[in-house]
């Protein structure tokens, strides 16, 4: 019997029928809050986190800020700072001295800490705060946002990561770490009921000590108020923060740098050097206009394979690099990657089509791909393009087991896996395409 590890789910599961409309087959006019909204599903998975972690600590961090009485840019630097504060944890894979794992904030997580084990963690803690102030001024939102990133595991009496005490942080910093101990104590509870009874008392009593007094006691005014646990609570929690749209509407270029600094992101964390995502979505946008498709759906192309590894951010950085054959069950967490990408990608706003085409980056006209088995012309040409570029680019650049192929010879493979892996005439598109190889 197959394990059901990697049993894998038929086409009906992806259904393109939800992503076809062709009227919107052009870059949307999506803000940068709209944007990371989405994404930060995948730093929760990258940290193993439940499912909207990140999305509930901006719900927190916002909600005390107008408490507060913040507005405009300090409300979004508050709103930023909680949606990236993990997101190091997709820059850098955690270790302990017993291996990958995820690290958790709080007692809880300290509990589990093995022997000896301290040392580990407090590196990998460090740098993942200091990783993610990295990407937070890579993506432009200010100086504000990186300190609150890179500070957010300070405790208020000193005695956290940064070793720095809570009255020299910033109002936003200190609002962040806030807002992620709130919502991680919260969230371990279980129970809503007995949180909501239970949840202001706890509040008050990590003030003074890992939080700031003053914020503590405002922050569990809030917790007594049946409206914060609604939205707390609220299924679409993400689309109401999406609706903020904070950050500014992005051009096409600007979305293009955006979406590039996550896609070095998550060049970094599996092991890949920084551009390798750029440059196969160049080449993939080449190769589309080669395609016959029009600008705009090649832009979209472009988009996709920026983005065609998040998923991977769910998959232990352990099992991606390791240099064994893969276990069935490994095999069946890799082949998890395009589903989650894809699932993360279809909340965005104008970006259905896309996520589709992410989805079914891996699979085959054969029918042996995944996760869909899709056949023939089920395979999305767009996505069928992404996953050529991917193998041009893996097979022409250096790998610890052998040298960068040459064109031709990378060439001579694909041609190979013409009416196996692709269509060979999505090949013969390829092999056409003016300027984007750069392979020796």
């Amino acid at each position: 019997m197959a394990s059901k590890a990697i049993q894998t789910v038929r086409a009906g599961v992806l259904d393109a029928s939800l992503y076809d409309d062709l009227s919107t087959s052009a870059l949307p006019r999506v803000s940068r809050g709209a944007i990371l909204t989405a994404l930060s599903r995948a730093f929760d998975l990258a940290e193993g986190r439940r499912p909207g972690h990140a999305q509930r600590v901006a719900y927190v961090g916002v909600a005390l800020a107008e408490d507060l009485g913040l507005t405009g840019h300090r409300l979004e630097e508050v709103f930023f700072g909680c949606l990236l504060h993990d997101v190091g944890m997709a820059a850098t894979a955690p270790v302990t001295r017993d291996g990958p794992t995820p690290l958790r904030p709080g007692a809880r997580g300290l509990a589990a800490v093995p022997q000896g084990g301290w040392a580990d963690v407090i590196e990998a803690l460090t740098l993942h705060c200091e990783q993610g102030a990295n990407v937070a001024r890579r993506l432009g939102l200010g100086e504000t946002v990186a300190r609150a990133v890179a500070s957010h595991h300070d405790c208020w009496d000193g005695s956290g990561i940064g070793a720095n005490p809570g009255e020299k942080l910033t109002q936003v910093a200190r609002i962040v770490a806030v807002a992620d101990r709130v919502e991680t104590m919260f969230d371990g509870e279980g129970s809503p009921l007995i949180v909501r009874r239970r949840g202001p008392r706890m509040v008050r009593e990590m003030g003074g000590t890992e939080i700031d007094p003053e914020l503590a006691e405002r922050m569990a005014t809030l917790a007594s108020r049946d409206e914060f646990w609604l939205g707390f609570y609220d299924n679409d929690l993400a689309a109401s923060l999406m609706g903020l749209n904070y950050g500014g509407v992005m051009g096409r270029e600007e979305l293009f740098d955006f979406l590039g600094v996550i896609s070095d992101v998550v060049d970094g964390r599996n092991g890949r050097e920084t551009g390798r995502g750029r440059r196969v979505a160049e080449l993939a946008r080449r190769v589309a206009l080669t395609c016959d498709m029009p600008e705009r759906r090649a832009d979209l192309v472009k988009v996709a394979a920026l983005l065609q590894d998040l998923g991977t951010l769910g998959v232990p950085a352990h099992v991606l690099s390791k240099p064994d054959i893969l276990s069935i069950e490994e095999m069946g967490t890799v082949q998890m990657h395009p589903t989650y990408a894809r699932d993360i990608l279809s909340e965005v706003p104008g970006l259905g089509a896309p996520a589709w085409w992410v989805g079914c980056h891996h699979e085959r006209v054969d029918g042996k791909g995944y996760p869909g088995m899709l056949e023939g012309d089920e395979v999305p040409v767009e996505a069928q393009v992404i996953g050529l570029c991917e193998a041009f680019d893996a097979l022409t650049s250096d790998r610890p087991y052998r040298k960068a192929m040459t064109r031709d010879d990378a060439m001579e493979v694909l041609r190979g896996l013409s009416g196996t892996r692709f269509d060979g005439r999505v090949v013969d598109a390829f092999d056409t395409a003016e300027g984007p190889f750069t392979a020796p």
